[in-house]
Formats: structure tokens, C-alpha cells, sequence
């Protein structure tokens, strides 16, 4: 199985839970001259924050911050996970494809040569090569996992982020491992699926601590600097 060299959530990943207390908020912001302002509920999760800030990390060749216990909203660390939260759903592109995602069917419909091509052939067809190019790059993939049909924007809240860091396929099955927030220090965390009938309903099987998955994609990333939150260089 490729691998990213030496990643490992235990040794790469947050070492502290996406639990947040409910009512804290999700994003913290000092506009002038009104003052900090406050959104969102970090009870409902960080998980893109989180997410992102381990790809910063591992992309700056830092170790995460030791905390095993999630900071408060005034802590540096909650600011630049908050933030990096915001990036990750790559307003308005990326909300619209966790939407369009969550209300496309499961397998491909229509007759041809006129098809709307489903979840799964969107999955296996096009975000496995994507996840297996960043990997085979030296970059970790995040990944936007879709866990809802509906039409109610609402209901994108229940979808969850993660960071993709080794692949396989034997045979027909594919495997990705992955850095689950919900899950720190846990090496065991991974994304199987059956490859040999994209068109068709796809179950995917997996350990994230989250609704079962329809689909999954790379979500749009950019490094961002994290020396201000950073523990030590690793080589």
C-alpha cells in the first residue's frame, strides 16, 4: 500500500477529539471597528479544520501541538482550526458540491448516450485516480465524505472531513486509510469499497465515525503556514 512518508494519524493527527462544547462558536473573527464577532456552533464539529490543519502540518514537516484536549475559542490553536475550517468548505464552490453530490443518485441513470453518472461511478472512476496522484506525490488528500440524500441544505451538516493519507486495491476492493478527527491516534481508520461496478449502487465500507458513506471527493486544499501553532520540525 502506498503511504505518505511517515504519516500516521498518532503521530500526525490532532491528538484530541472533534467535540467541541455546544453553543461555542465554530468561527471567531475581530472585524474593526465593530469588534470580535462570533458564528456558527463548534458543537456541531470542526472536522475541516481539523482536517486541513493536519495536512498544514504534515506539508510543513511539524509535529501537531501536544494538546489532548480541545482549546478554548481564545487559544491560538481554535483560531487557525476555526479558519481553516472556513477554507474547507471553499465558499460557494465547495458547499455547492457537497449539494450537488447529495442529491445525485446512487448509480448512474438515463439511457445512453445520455447519463447522469451516480455517486459511485464519481467515486471509483474519478476520485480514486485523485486520491492515489496526491498520495503518490507526497501530499496528503482531504476528503469531503457524503453521507446525506437531500435537498434541504441543512442536512450537508451530517457530511464529514478527512484526511486521506495511504491507498490500495486488491483485486476488486480498494482501501484508503485515513485521519479521521473524530478518531485521534488511530491508525486503524479506513475507506473500502468494491470497484468493479461503478455504475452501479456501490456499498462502501468504513470505520470514520460518522453516518454510512455514499461517496466521497478531493476536496480543493491550499497549504497554509502553521509555525504559530506548530510543535516541533520533524525530518
Amino acid at each position: 500500500m502506498p503511504y505518505l512518508a511517515r504519516f500516521l494519524p498518532s503521530t500526525h493527527g490532532l491528538h484530541f477529539a472533534n467535540a467541541w462544547p455546544r453553543g461555542a462558536p465554530g468561527f471567531v473573527a475581530d472585524v474593526a471597528p465593530v469588534g470580535r464577532l462570533r458564528f456558527g456552533d463548534a458543537g456541531n464539529g470542526l472536522c475541516g479544520g481539523m482536517a486541513f490543519t493536519a495536512s498544514d502540518l504534515y506539508l510543513a514537516k511539524r509535529r501537531p501541538p501536544a494538546d489532548t484536549t480541545p482549546p478554548g475559542e481564545d487559544h491560538p490553536l481554535f483560531r487557525y482550526i476555526s479558519n481553516r475550517l472556513m477554507d474547507s468548505f471553499d465558499i460557494p464552490l465547495g458547499i455547492l458540491k457537497y449539494y450537488s453530490w447529495a442529491n445525485t443518485p446512487d448509480a448512474d441513470t438515463g439511457i445512453p448516450p445520455i447519463v447522469w453518472r451516480g455517486i459511485a461511478s464519481r467515486t471509483i472512476l474519478d476520485q480514486l485516480p485523485k486520491i492515489a496522484r496526491e498520495i503518490d506525490a507526497g501530499r496528503p488528500a482531504n476528503l469531503g465524505l457524503v453521507t446525506v440524500r437531500s435537498l434541504d441544505p441543512s442536512a450537508l451538516g451530517q457530511c464529514h472531513q478527512v484526511v486521506a493519507y495511504g491507498y490500495s486495491k486488491r483485486a476488486r476492493i480498494a482501501t484508503v486509510r485515513v485521519y479521521d478527527p473524530n478518531l485521534p491516534d488511530r491508525d486503524d481508520v479506513t475507506i473500502k469499497l468494491d470497484t468493479s461496478h461503478p455504475s452501479e449502487e456501490t456499498t462502501i465500507s468504513s470505520t470514520v465515525d460518522c453516518r454510512p458513506l455514499r461517496g466521497f471527493f478531493v476536496s480543493s486544499y491550499s497549504r497554509r503556514d502553521p509555525a504559530a501553532i506548530a510543535g516541533p520540525r520533524w525530518r
